[in-house]
């Protein structure tokens, strides 16, 4: 099933038309058509709202995998006073590669260890610009690991230093041509391709938590 056709079920099973939906999300009504007969793919912008406004799982929609919409689960809120601090060191760039590493840690967050998957030490970074949007937002908060030992690492969304700065992207490996390539997951941008002989990139970090606010001015 398409992503247009989702969007179409996520309609139905809610009971709104593509006009109620439009004003919803903030789209026209001509958009959301499109969308749904497959002539256009929808930006990130778009499923990040419709996401928002109708309580669907963002994996469900691009992927098809999970349920359709977010449900709440009950947790067990005993891990929570089990908790590690880590210093937010930077801003990382989810575009171009920016070099934004704070001399000073800017803040300290409190990280649940029941959260974390990948071992540390760990780095925070504020998300600055969209290229791996809907998935990574700007303003986020990226949790990554520097310990990604026995973690086939391509297909996973790294922290890179690039000779321009740092940069958030999924890497992809191409063995029979011999590239490497970070990939955004924001269709309006082009993937950096590097073959042997480019400038050197190195993975600093592999992505393990992923914070985000929401209703904050």
């Amino acid at each position: 099933m398409s992503i247009g056709k989702r969007i179409k079920e996520i309609r139905s099973k809610r009971n709104i038309n593509q006009v109620s939906l439009s004003r919803l999300v903030g789209a026209t009504q001509a958009a959301i058509s499109r969308y749904e007969n497959d002539q256009q793919y929808p930006g990130g912008e778009f499923l990040q709202k419709l996401s928002e406004a109708l309580s669907v799982n963002l994996n469900w929609l691009l992927t098809g995998s999970g349920s359709m919409f977010q449900e709440l689960q009950e947790v067990d809120a005993s891990f929570l006073g089990d908790t590690i601090s880590v210093p937010i060191v930077g801003e990382i760039a989810a575009g171009e590669p920016a070099e934004e590493i704070y001399e000073e840690p800017w803040k300290v967050v409190d990280l649940p260890r029941g959260l974390l998957s990948f071992a540390p030490p760990y780095m925070v970074f504020r998300v600055s610009g969209d290229s791996m949007s809907p998935f990574v937002l700007p303003g986020d908060l990226v949790v990554c690991s520097r310990d990604w030992r026995e973690v086939d690492v391509c297909g996973k969304i790294m922290a890179f230093r690039c000779e321009d700065g740092i940069t958030l992207k999924k890497l992809v490996e191409d063995y029979k041509r011999k590239v490497t390539m970070l990939v955004p997951l924001n269709s309006h941008y082009e993937p950096m391709i590097y073959s042997e002989g480019d400038p050197d990139i190195v993975m600093i970090g592999i992505l393990d938590l992923c914070i985000r606010r929401y209703n904050r001015s």
